[in-house]
This record gives C-alpha cells, sequence and structure tokens, in this order.
C-alpha cells in the first residue's frame, strides 16, 4: 500500500506578493504511474483538502501554513501503508516536509518514507542525514519510483536502481546518480487528478497563472536546453528539452474541458517555446480544433524562436499572456550567469507580442553576487524601455541561489550558505527587505529599495505612456474583480484577497 502526500503550503503576508499554491502536477503524474502499474495507493492532498485553514508558522510571525496539520495528515494515512513518498519541489516547503516525515514515523515506523522532488535532488545527503526520510528519488521521478516499488515487493538490492539516494551501511549516505531521462514522453500516462480535489483548486483559482476562469495545469514539455547558472534545472532535468505529440496534448486539452468544465491552461514548463516546429505544430492543432479556449505560460517561455508568423499563431490558438525573462539588462551580468538571451531580439519580438494583443509580462533578478549599483542601472533602463513598448507587467526578485543551481554550489563552496531552515525559507522573502544580499556590492536593504524603485519606474511610466489601457484594467479589477494582467491580479489581491486571509489568520491565531 502506497500514501502519497501533496505538503501543506505558506502564506507571507509580509511582501509584495502572495504565494499560492497550485495543484501538484509532478504528485499527479507519480499516481498515475503507480495507478497504472495495478498498485493500491491512496493520496493525501493537505493543501487541496484545506484551502482555507491557515495557522501560523513557528518562530515566523509574517508566515502562515495552509492547509492539514502534520498530525492530521497522519490520521487520514491508511493502517496499511508500507510507503509513503512525499513530494517537495521548492526548498521553501522542505521545514513542513521534515515535520510530516518526523509524524509520520512516528506512527508509522516500519514504513518506507520516500522524498522526491526537486529539493531531495538538489541535497540528497542533507535530507538522508536530518530527516526521517529513507530514500530520496533523484530526478524525473515516475519511472524510477516504480522500480523501487517493484525491488521493495521482490526483495532485491536498492543499489541496483537508477536515481536514487539511500541510507548505506554504517551510516553513509549511497547514491546512484540522477535518474535517466524519458525520451518518450507521450508513453507518461496522464495525471491523475481523480485522486486529488482539484474542483477546490478550480473554484478558488489556486494557479500561478492570471484568473481567466476554469483553469488547469499542462506540461506540454519537459525539461530546458539552456544552462543558467541560478537554475536548478540542470541538476533535476539535465539539458534535454523533450516535447509532447501536439495531438496529444490537444487531446488532454479537449478531456479537460469536458470533465473538468476548464476553459483556461496554465503551462508549467520550464520553458514552453523552444523548438519553433513545434509550437507551429501545437498552435495550427488547437485552431484547427476550434476549441474557444485561453492558455497562458505564466512561468516564462524564450523569445529566440519568436517571429511574426508565431506570435499570430499563439494569439489565435487562445494564448493570451505570457512572459519572457530577461533577467538583467546588464550584458556583463547575462554573461556571468550563462543566461543566452539577446535583449534587442527580445525587445523586437516584445513589440510584436503586445502588438498583437497579448499581455505580456518580464522577469528580472537583481543581486547576483556580481552586481553594482550601475548594473542595476542598466537593468532599471531596460524596465524603463519595456514600459514605454507596452509590457504590461514586470517581476523585480532578489536573487536568492536555488538549491542545485550552479551558483548555489559556488556560495556554499565559499561557506556563504548554511543549509538551515532559514536558508531554505529565504525564498518567501525574496520581494521583501528580509531576503540576504549575496551581491558585495549593495545590502540587503539597498536591493529592497532598489526593487521598489524599479516598480515605481515601470508602472509609472506604463501609466503615463498608457493611461487608458491602465484605468481599463484597474477599473474591471475593482468593479468586476476580473483580472488581465498580474498587476490587475496584484490590485485584487491588495484589496479583497489578503484580507481575507488576514481574518483567517487572525482567526487562527
Amino acid at each position: 500500500m502506497i500514501t502519497l502526500i501533496n505538503l501543506p503550503g505558506l502564506k507571507s503576508f509580509s511582501g509584495l506578493q502572495m504565494h499560492t499554491p497550485n495543484p501538484p502536477l509532478g504528485l499527479a503524474y507519480i499516481a498515475a504511474a503507480v495507478k497504472e502499474a495495478g498498485h493500491q495507493y491512496h493520496v493525501i492532498d493537505a493543501v487541496g483538502e484545506a484551502l482555507e485553514r491557515v495557522r501560523p508558522y513557528p518562530a515566523r510571525e509574517d508566515l502562515m501554513i495552509q492547509g492539514l496539520s502534520p498530525s492530521e495528515i497522519v490520521e487520514r494515512i491508511p493502517d496499511s501503508t508500507d510507503v509513503v513518498g512525499i513530494t517537495c519541489n521548492f526548498s521553501t516547503l522542505w521545514p513542513l516536509a521534515r515535520m510530516v516525515a518526523e509524524e509520520v514515523r512516528k506512527s508509522f515506523p516500519e514504513a518506507l518514507l520516500v522524498l522526491g522532488g526537486e529539493h531531495g535532488t538538489a541535497v540528497f545527503e542533507d535530507v538522508i542525514e536530518n530527516s526521517d526520510f529513507d530514500l530520496v528519488v533523484l530526478g524525473e521521478g515516475e519511472v524510477t519510483f516504480l522500480k523501487v516499488l517493484e525491488c521493495l515487493r521482490a526483495g532485491g538490492d536498492l543499489s541496483t536502481i537508477e536515481g536514487i539516494a539511500f541510507h548505506g551501511g554504517g551510516g553513509d549516505v549511497v547514491t546512484t546518480g540522477l535518474s535517466p531521462r524519458q525520451r518518450d514522453v507521450d508513453e507518461i500516462p496522464l495525471p491523475d487528478w481523480d485522486a486529488f480535489p482539484i474542483e477546490e483548486y478550480i473554484s478558488h483559482h489556486q494557479l500561478n497563472g492570471i484568473n481567466m476562469g476554469r483553469s488547469m495545469p499542462l506540461m506540454p514539455t519537459r525539461g530546458c536546453p539552456y544552462r543558467c547558472s541560478f537554475c536548478s534545472n540542470p541538476g533535476m532535468w539535465t539539458t534535454r528539452y523533450i516535447t509532447r505529440n501536439p495531438k496529444k496534448v490537444a487531446d488532454e486539452i479537449e478531456l479537460y474541458m469536458r470533465k473538468y468544465k476548464a476553459i483556461n491552461f496554465d503551462f508549467q514548463d520550464l520553458t514552453a517555446i523552444v523548438n519553433r516546429r513545434w509550437a507551429v505544430e501545437f498552435c495550427t492543432e488547437l485552431i484547427e480544433r476550434d476549441l474557444d479556449i485561453t492558455w497562458q505560460m505564466p512561468s516564462g517561455t524564450r523569445a529566440e524562436v519568436f517571429d511574426e508568423e508565431v506570435v499570430d499563431l499563439i494569439y489565435r490558438s487562445g494564448c493570451r499572456a505570457f512572459a519572457f525573462a530577461p533577467e538583467s539588462g546588464a550584458p556583463e551580468i547575462l554573461e556571468k550567469v550563462g543566461k543566452k538571451v539577446n535583449l534587442d531580439k527580445l525587445q523586437a519580438m516584445a513589440r510584436v507580442a503586445i502588438k498583437r494583443g497579448i499581455k505580456l509580462s518580464c522577469f528580472v533578478i537583481i543581486g547576483f553576487p556580481d552586481e553594482t549599483r550601475e548594473t542595476m542601472k542598466k537593468t532599471l533602463g531596460l524596465l524603463r524601455r519595456l514600459a514605454v513598448m507596452g509590457v504590461f507587467d514586470v517581476s523585480v526578485a532578489k536573487f536568492v541561489p536555488y538549491p542545485g543551481s550552479e551558483l548555489f554550489r559556488c556560495l556554499q563552496a565559499e561557506g556563504r550558505i548554511e543549509l538551515c531552515d532559514d536558508f531554505f525559507l529565504s525564498p518567501m522573502d525574496f520581494y521583501s527587505a528580509k531576503a540576504p544580499s549575496y551581491c558585495d556590492a549593495v545590502s540587503s536593504k539597498g536591493l529592497y529599495r532598489t526593487m521598489i524603485w524599479m516598480y515605481l519606474n515601470f508602472y509609472i511610466i506604463s501609466f503615463l505612456c498608457w493611461p487608458l489601457r491602465t484605468l481599463a484594467v484597474l477599473s474591471k479589477a475593482v468593479f468586476a474583480g476580473k483580472e488581465e494582467t498580474r498587476y490587475a491580479k496584484w490590485f485584487i489581491d491588495r484589496i479583497h484577497v489578503r484580507r481575507k486571509w488576514r481574518k483567517l489568520a487572525r482567526d487562527a491565531g
């Protein structure tokens, strides 16, 4: 008997943005693989089963835990459970994962506790040595987790399985390396959303895109071919970029339209548009089916393969919002962090996308280790140009070293990172003044002031250049609660959503 657990979420009330939990897409894929293999399993979605329940986070007054408590999770585990699988993609959730594992171990001392997701892949030694987890699945998990289950059933040797880490003899940590990438991704069964309270996510709009109606998450591609040093992708997925068959992605969309009445789809890919041929085939497939849907790429995508034809097809197929990620306006910083982006090309394609009707956002990061006030001035100049040309939104975040990234390993080797709860929680603060600075030239407070100054510059210039557009978007947000852009989402959050969560937090406290 296998029990799969989606961890509780975290809410922050102090920063510029409030964190929103998403349906656990990765765990839903694992559940589907376990189901297809014929194993008996049970799912506990600690967020989805209690979306409107919050309680204080230990030792952090500005944070709240959203969802079931560890003891409530354990109460829902079937007595016959032999294996407990927990996913932890974001390191901010690691302290909660460790708490849940401690509670599970007390009630199920003989069960095998397995951790999956990016956090465990990045710091598997710390996980094995400092928690109750017995085993970590490294990298892509569907096939590897099934091999672990088959090995346990047969009484085999875990060291023969690629892609895991576990306790060895004498207290050592044994690793068999990263899981091999799955090339035939079309053979992976679709997420088993029937095992999750997906309607709760849909009706509460608990997804990371702007609210365009009843939404479902999708992953049409896997991986990213680039090697940005601030990204954990190479350590989790390698740099192999794999696309699914466009027809099968369209079939999945139609399935969710029928089954869940979905009208909008949020792509959760690392970067969906890398292959021009695939993008054209996928958009053409949607256009020919005339599905009358919208879709968006809130996590961002690349600009390199965009041209007027691709942008036109994307719009006609239903895409209404996506983001580019220049990350910095300073070429020297882009070179330092390995960000292969042509800023001139990106700006040219931004103009094309805006003209066609796409609500375009752009992401930047400040405070990289080699950042200076001069390089941040160049990023400010880029943001001003983006505002003038009509980009709808920007996200300015402080650099935080993601576990598993190249910059994380470098800073760790320099002794500037200690693997503790404060570090793992620090990404919750990268829109606030609390996140530490890893940039020698600028302090944490200096980065925060710069971030606020960049936001003010962008949105004031945007309003002055596009006043009627801005007023139309804000009026829909205020009077109709309708999100058309990220700043409308922020506005609604400040006026309505955050007030509700603060009341729930006060009641819980």
